[in-house]
């Protein structure tokens, strides 16, 4: 099997309040580590709050990487995140450095650790499916996918949009059934098994807890002044990708005036509470060599001991 990077490389993966990002920086404190960021919100320039986004002063003395590396009105996605982790990696190589990726983009981390299928892409086929869901709506598209390939209609979230438009995409480009084509050989980008894995855990009712008392602190640290700012400067409305990222949807709902502040709270909230259902779903797909409860997390002496000991088997 042929890897894309072989290299040591850590990974510390958690759902969202966890602690990961205060753990990852106490780590990288003492350790031949810098950050890679795994996050499909912190990539934006301006949206610091409503992403719990380390601090400049956090990051101070610790390089980070994929964060604030694009505008707001511009989309994000796999193709671009695989791109700014090669850059990312060169330069953290070049630093005689490890790259610790952290974050709870599962699908991230997994195409990582598991690889991806390298699949093409027609920028006039996408057009012709925007044009086609504006004309005649999703559910087009959708019995498409039903009638051309049921096996990945059955298994597919419809409610995902956009994993049903690239799916529409794939099988008009190749005239194959994604089903099929998904059985052939992955891209691999790390050997899972050469890699350490770390995990942050908690219980739902606690991580539920938690995230509603950081919701809380966003909104008395000023998201609307901040969701409101970049409204202005870079003419934002609810069609961009960076507004549908939880927290600036339903605040943004709330400035254009459609719900009240106690109505977009609970909704932001409601929408964490299910994002941590999701990440917690996602953590156990992933073999983890060390977990830690988060409770726990700001004590990052387990996580330490065993970065050393896995850094050790690769000078020997």
């Amino acid at each position: 099997m042929n890897y894309k990077y072989n290299f040591p490389a850590i990974f510390l993966i958690g759902p969202t309040a966890s602690g990961k990002t205060a753990t990852s920086i106490a780590l990288a404190e003492n350790l031949p580590i810098e950050i890679v960021s795994v996050d499909s919100a912190m990539v934006y320039k301006g949206m610091d709050i409503g992403t719990s986004k380390p601090t400049k002063f956090e990051r101070k003395g610790i390089p980070h990487h994929l964060i604030d590396i694009v505008s707001p009105d511009r989309n994000f996605d796999l193709g671009l995140f695989l791109l700014e982790t090669h850059r990312a990696t060169k330069e953290i190589l070049k630093n005689e450095n490890i790259p610790l990726f952290v974050g709870g983009s599962m699908l991230f981390q997994k195409v990582l650790l598991n690889g991806i299928h390298d699949f093409p892409s027609d920028e006039n086929i996408r057009k012709q499916i925007q044009k086609d869901k504006k004309e005649n709506g999703i559910d087009f598209l959708i019995d498409e996918l039903r009638l051309k390939d049921e096996e990945t209609f059955k298994s597919i979230d419809l409610k995902n949009l956009r994993r049903v438009e690239r799916a529409v995409e794939i099988i008009r480009i190749t005239g194959t059934k994604l089903s099929i084509l998904k059985k052939q050989e992955m891209e691999k980008f790390f050997d899972y098994n050469k890699c350490l894995v770390l995990g942050i855990f908690n219980k739902k009712s606690t991580l539920e807890s938690l995230a509603k008392k950081r919701l809380e602190i966003m909104v008395n640290q000023g998201i609307l002044n901040e969701l409101e700012n970049l409204k202005k400067e870079y003419k934002l409305n609810a069609g961009h990708q960076s507004m549908n990222a939880i927290n600036y949807k339903q605040f943004l709902a709330h400035l254009d005036g459609k719900v009240s502040l106690e109505s977009a709270f609970e909704q932001a909230f409601d929408a964490t509470k299910n994002l941590i259902k999701t990440q917690l779903t996602w953590m156990k797909k992933f073999n983890f060599n060390n977990s830690m409860n988060a409770e726990y997390a700001d004590d990052s002496d387990t996580f330490s001991d065993t970065i050393n000991t896995y850094l050790r088997s690769f000078n020997k």
